[in-house]
């Protein structure tokens, strides 16, 4: 039996789990997607739970116009599809992969047994909650106080996590994530390009200027 240790990630723990437990091993269908392919409509996210394992995944919610929002990025050991143990279902809302991934599905009657045996499957689920609600609270501060611009630097600061390289994200999975259209990022992304900021390439952005980008954010005064 795999016990949950603080210096061990969701995911290290489930791996082990899936190798002490035939149950939970049997339970578990492993998936892998491409970016920009669909992870799961709603009707699979009401009917399972997922457990990102590797890569990030975007929820978006479809309006009625059209329109795509993302509402939360997940990384590994993400757990989502919470309609399956709360019976709470979001119609409008889908999985998509923002990049190449792997994700974890138990259908909705053996996820309920496990996470209740297994407390590091809720544990994950809360803490995947709480993570969304903090991106939220965050997005609703910068739609309030920054310009699209700003956002979009903020943005791609974020998604580099440190690094000089986004690979796999469309303009559309920017628009997504900023509530805006494809080809509002795409024109921005060129000014930013024009500036020396980026370079583009096919689900490939390159930051130039790091320094440059922080100021366009609005973090150096």
């Amino acid at each position: 039996m795999a016990f949950w240790g603080k210096h061990k990630s969701v995911p290290e723990v489930l791996i082990e789990l899936r190798e002490d437990d035939a149950e939970f091993r049997r339970a578990i269908v492993a998936h892998s997607f491409r970016a920009g392919q669909t992870v799961a409509e709603a009707d699979v996210l009401s009917r399972n739970l997922f457990t990102l394992m590797k890569g990030r995944v975007q929820l978006i919610r479809e309006g009625p116009n059209g329109r795509r929002l993302a509402i939360a990025t997940l990384g590994p050991g993400a757990v989502f599809g919470e309609g399956a143990l709360l019976g709470a279902v979001d119609w409008s809302v889908k999985a998509v992969a923002l990049t190449d991934c792997v994700v974890w599905m138990v259908p909705a009657p053996q996820a309920e047994a496990l996470a209740f045996r297994y407390p590091v499957l809720s544990w994950g689920l809360l803490q995947t909650v709480g993570q969304r609600l903090a991106q939220v609270e965050s997005r609703m501060e910068e739609v309030a106080y920054k310009r699209l611009p700003e956002r979009l630097a903020s943005l791609l600061l974020e998604l580099a996590n440190g690094g000089r390289l986004i690979r796999g994200t469309s303009h559309q999975s920017l628009a997504d994530m900023l509530g805006t259209y494809r080809e509002t990022i795409s024109a921005i992304l060129r000014s930013f390009k024009d500036e020396g900021l980026v370079e583009l390439g096919y689900r490939k952005i390159e930051l130039r200027d790091v320094q440059g980008l922080r100021m366009a954010a609005g973090a150096i005064e």
